[in-house]
């Protein structure tokens, strides 16, 4: 059986409460091998692919999303036996936006409900990098605020060389609060991430695979895609996850450590003056 423990970890009420904040147009929906909805299976008979959509936001996350990434997760660990990998992926030419920012000044702007959604997003991302997986970002577009930090929740980053990450998270008046500084840290080194955090800058895909953050760059995304993985997908799955085990070991104490101490700072600025400043300037956009 797959068990880990983490230092942050979401509240059924965190669940309960942000699954009611969506529609039916935004969705993270699982891809499994044996779907017939999944075009890369032939090729890539060990992977799993979740998929999300807003369409009117860039695939921001909703709080309806927050949830069902993790119902995507559960339903990835029940399907172990016969997976490698996993891949991350918007929809539409889009990676993400971050938190959907109609939801955060409407429903999450208090210091609770900021919590919350750190809570659950945490959470989510700290299991999907602990799943006995290789996993992959596959960036299209813009990766943005919480979408920056969704990509550093994946072994390797692949980029569509158009594709731009920005961690914009201090221009909200806010610190990551998915977990995706101390990740950042761990794939860049301190001075970059602390560059990349504090400017806010965009950074294109050449800068990316420079730096370490990108592991391919290419103009054909889905090409590369199952080129990179295919090498993992032809061995056996419990080797791959056996390999992917104690790789991970090496490094969970500490990075949990760090992960506990970035939600509780996140908790300090979440509803803040700056934070508030800043979502009442989308209010009026």
């Amino acid at each position: 059986m797959f068990l880990r423990r983490f230092s942050v970890l979401s509240r059924p009420s965190d669940m309960s409460s942000l699954r009611s904040l969506g529609t039916v147009h935004d969705y993270v929906h699982l891809h499994l091998p044996s779907s017939s909805s999944f075009s890369w299976a032939s090729s890539l008979p060990h992977t799993a692919l979740i998929h999300f959509r807003n369409a009117s936001a860039r695939n921001a996350f909703s709080g309806k999303m927050m949830a069902e990434l993790h119902d995507a997760i559960d339903a990835i660990e029940c399907s172990l036996p016969s997976l490698s990998c996993v891949v991350l992926r918007g929809a539409d030419g889009h990676f993400c936006a971050g938190a959907d920012i109609r939801v955060a000044k409407t429903h999450l702007s208090s210091q609770e409900g900021g919590a919350a959604m750190s809570r659950v997003m945490t959470h989510a991302l700290s299991r999907l990098r602990g799943l006995p997986l290789v996993s992959v970002a596959v960036l299209e577009g813009a990766a943005v605020g919480g979408g920056a930090e969704l990509t550093t929740s994946c072994d390797f980053r692949i980029m569509k060389t158009s594709a731009k990450v920005a961690f914009v998270h201090a221009n909200m008046g806010v610190v990551p609060g998915w977990g995706g500084a101390a990740r950042l840290v761990k794939l860049v080194g301190r001075q970059q991430a602390l560059k990349l955090l504090g400017r806010t800058e965009k950074m294109d895909a050449k800068k990316a695979l420079e730096i370490g953050f990108a592991d391919v760059i290419a103009d054909d995304i889905e090409a590369a895609t199952i080129e990179f993985l295919k090498p993992f997908n032809e061995k056996e799955p419990h080797v791959m996850q056996g390999l992917k085990r104690a790789v991970a070991n090496a490094d969970d104490i500490v990075f949990d450590q760090m992960q506990a101490k970035e939600h509780e700072i996140f908790q300090e600025l979440w509803g803040g003056p700056a934070n508030i400043a800043a979502l009442d300037r989308h209010r009026t956009k």
